[in-house]
């Protein structure tokens, strides 16, 4: 079904000469991919455009810069009569990507802050054009004064000069060091690296009691304060994920320090110290650097909770902390390791109004040092736990629950007619993962190590469960979608499935990188760019940041607890026997959960 067209006009991309590497042209070749005309020949078959017609293109078939073109009819779209053709030829392209920009990758609207780079540019025009009309406060990078003043007449509230400032320093500065919701970058890599931060680090000063003794084992010291985190967890784009986060901690003042040692030094001898069980890692390396140990808790801050544990939670998170696996887990020396528990409240401390000593609370993320008998928490990071529900399940499954919603309701919300491919499938997430998947009507395939873990998927909602070690599952994924590859690929595995992941994904399709089990893999600009892949590594502490949406997301796991839309297999290790715990979980011994429960 072809037509022919006669343009009245055509655009095109000479100014890159990669342009042509990355088509895979020929010196024979007829450039250009965008254009419009008037029809003049329509072939068999062809309905939705007759001879007279002006339609335009943009896109493929490359083949733009002539005189006459011929072209598959489902390709061309109508120009309104009120649109010029010459208009419609030079804004398609460049309207196609704006939309798929603020309409697809990340649905702007009123409230939410973006920055374009080349704001002057012929995406970025449109772009802060659209994003202005659509409510978003818009921030513009330019190079010249007089850039500066045409972006902000095509929409840019605040118009950076990159070459007379810091972009990075003037964007924190407009947005209260909170950063934006979304960056669009079309220049790359003299751009794209400050968006991350590979560790942000701050010292503060504190106190440390180093031995037990008199107020003269006091002191007064520089303490590493803020954990590195992941900074490229929460924003899709369609090539690479970027976002800024900066941590922000005030200095105490050392005078104050002082007097307030002077006021309490005296009282610290013969005070009553409550002691508890707890796993402490002094070292990186393998399990056994973990020991069980006595820990001082400290007294109760305002808004903190002390909770007396009865489960607790183990995570691959807590095996990349303690082997320092990956610097996004990198934690200072020494530490408790954990970052999921539940118990029962035994204490609360001034200004705290969402629990009550009793209440069976759970917390899943920060702050790590969930591995001991009892807890300090901020009340704000805790969740009550229905009493439908058994507080050891709370400890199995809200961490990986959590994570599963930001999977299927935030990063890509999963529903009937898709068809995703998940990793990993009888794994902590991967089988709450493809419970839920399979619940909200999705056709999902699983992959698996062994024929044993094949019939558990399925018994977890897959339907289809791939034998890795049997078979090839990129060949297979294909079989399954009939060559279109899945809407969405969850992957926690990492450099072992990578290429493959990108291999099974539709075009414009979504793949979500949500662990490294067996390593951080290669990720390229080709890999991505060649599917249009929205691409993401989303991380459930900074999704989770706000009360509201993790009440909100932890109401939801439980619901469907509750339902028994989500199982979960539970293993429990007493928390002296943490080291076989990670034992058994990194060499992939267990299915489900794992969790620890205190000895006593």
């Amino acid at each position: 079904m072809k037509l022919i067209v006669q343009p009245a006009s055509f655009a095109g991309c000479v100014a890159l000469p990669e342009y042509g590497k990355v088509l895979h042209m020929t010196e024979v070749d007829t450039i250009g991919m965008e254009a419009s005309g008037v029809v003049i020949e329509v072939g068999p078959e062809v309905s939705s455009c007759k001879v007279g017609d002006v339609v335009a293109y943009a896109g493929h078939p490359v083949g733009a810069y002539t005189e006459e073109q011929v072209l598959p009819a489902e390709r061309v779209v109508r120009v309104p009569p009120s649109v010029d053709p010459k208009i419609a030829a030079a804004i398609l392209f460049k309207g196609l990507t704006a939309h798929i920009l603020l309409r697809q990758v990340f649905k702007v609207g009123p409230g939410h802050t973006i920055l374009c780079h080349a704001a002057v540019g012929g995406v970025g025009t449109l772009a802060c054009q659209w994003a202005n009309a659509l409510g978003a406060t818009v921030i513009g990078t330019v190079s010249t004064k007089e850039k500066a003043i045409l972006a902000k007449q095509n929409g840019c509230h605040h118009a950076i000069n990159y070459k007379e400032e810091n972009f990075v320093d003037r964007v924190m500065e407009i947005t209260s060091g909170k950063g934006v919701d979304a960056v669009y970058d079309s220049v790359g890599k003299d751009t794209f690296k400050k968006y991350s931060i590979e560790a942000t680090f701050t010292m503060v000063k504190g106190i440390r009691l180093h031995e037990h003794g008199g107020p003269e084992q006091i002191r007064i010291e520089l303490i590493l304060e803020s954990r590195r985190i992941n900074s490229n967890s929460t924003v899709n784009c369609h090539v690479v994920p970027c976002a800024l986060h900066h941590l922000r901690c005030d200095l105490i003042d050392e005078m104050a320090v002082n007097e307030w040692i002077n006021g309490i030094k005296y009282s610290i001898q013969g005070a009553l110290i409550t002691m508890v069980k707890a796993i402490r890692i002094h070292e990186h390396g393998g399990p056994e650097v973990m020991k069980l140990e006595d820990v001082e808790l400290g007294e109760l801050k305002t808004g903190e909770i002390k909770v007396k544990n009865i489960a607790i939670g183990v995570n691959f998170s807590d095996i990349y902390m303690r082997s320092s696996q990956s610097e996004n887990y990198a934690t200072p020396l020494p530490y408790t390791p954990g970052m999921e528990a539940s118990g029962v409240v035994i204490e609360v401390g001034p200004e705290v109004s969402s629990c009550k000593v009793g209440d069976v609370v759970a917390y899943a993320g920060h702050p790590v040092g969930a591995y001991t008998e009892e807890q300090v928490l901020p009340a704000e990071r805790v969740v009550q736990v229905p009493p439908s529900v058994d507080p050891k399940i709370a400890a199995a499954i809200l961490f990986k629950g959590l994570t599963a919603h930001i999977l299927l309701r935030q990063v890509f919300k999963v529903g009937p007619g898709h068809t995703i491919l998940c990793h990993a499938a009888v794994g902590g997430v991967g089988t709450l993962a493809c419970q839920w998947a399979n619940a909200l009507g999705a056709t999902v395939i699983g992959t698996v190590s062994t024929k044993e873990k094949a019939i558990l998927a399925k018994q977890n909602g897959c339907h289809h469960a791939i034998n890795y070690k049997e078979e090839n599952f990129v060949d297979r994924v294909m079989e399954i979608t009939s060559g279109k590859g899945v809407d969405a690929v969850y992957d926690s595995v990492g450099k072992d499935t990578f290429k493959g992941s990108v291999a099974c994904v539709t075009n414009c399709g979504y793949l979500v990188l949500f662990g490294t089990a067996s390593g951080e893999p290669e990720i390229t600009f080709k890999d991505l760019n060649k599917k249009s892949v929205v691409f993401t590594i989303p991380g459930m502490f900074l999704y989770t940041k706000d009360r509201n949406n993790l009440v909100a997301a932890s109401e939801e796991v439980f619901s469907y607890v509750e339902k028994g839309v989500l199982r979960v297999q539970v293993s429990q290790y007493p928390l002296s026997q943490a080291m076989q715990a990670h034992l058994d979980l990194q060499n992939r011994k267990t299915t489900g959960s794992i969790v620890l429960v205190p000895d006593n």
